[in-house]
């Protein structure tokens, strides 16, 4: 079973990418790598993706998904850090009502930073074609 973590590479061609979308990329990473310090054990696979071609339509995200979508079934969640790094509020997603109790005890776990917020909606232009597939993003 894989817990998909991602962020995307590129950005316009008049940015520099540094928020849209280098800080979610290095999120993304940095999530990862600090489950690793950590010494934790997921059950689960963790797979960080780094998507390319974002801002031009989602084309790296397409490509991957086109590859992985006859294991679909094999995807618990799919998560996407985009738009850079700010000041969070929370998390959105889109998964089940069960699956939604479970990430909103999840973030109880961030009360201390006043970060617990579950929105109804989540977007995500690289996680989307998971997202409609069915798969909580």
């Amino acid at each position: 079973q894989i817990v998909l973590v991602s962020g995307h590479l590129d950005s316009w061609d008049v940015g520099q990418g540094a928020m849209d979308d280098g800080g979610g990329a290095f999120i993304s990473w940095e999530a990862l790598s600090l489950i690793k310090d950590l010494g934790l054990r997921p059950k689960r696979t963790l797979r960080l993706v780094l998507w390319t071609a974002e801002e031009q339509g989602g084309i790296g995200a397409e490509q991957y998904y086109r590859l992985h979508k006859e294991n679909i079934s094999n995807f618990d969640i799919v998560m996407e850090s985009d738009e850079g790094t700010f000041k969070p509020s929370g998390l959105g997603f889109t998964g089940n009502a069960k699956a939604r109790d479970i990430v909103k005890e999840i973030m109880t776990l961030l009360q201390p930073i006043n970060v617990t917020d579950v929105y109804d909606n989540a977007d995500g232009t690289d996680i989307d074609y998971w997202m409609r597939d069915g798969v909580p993003g």
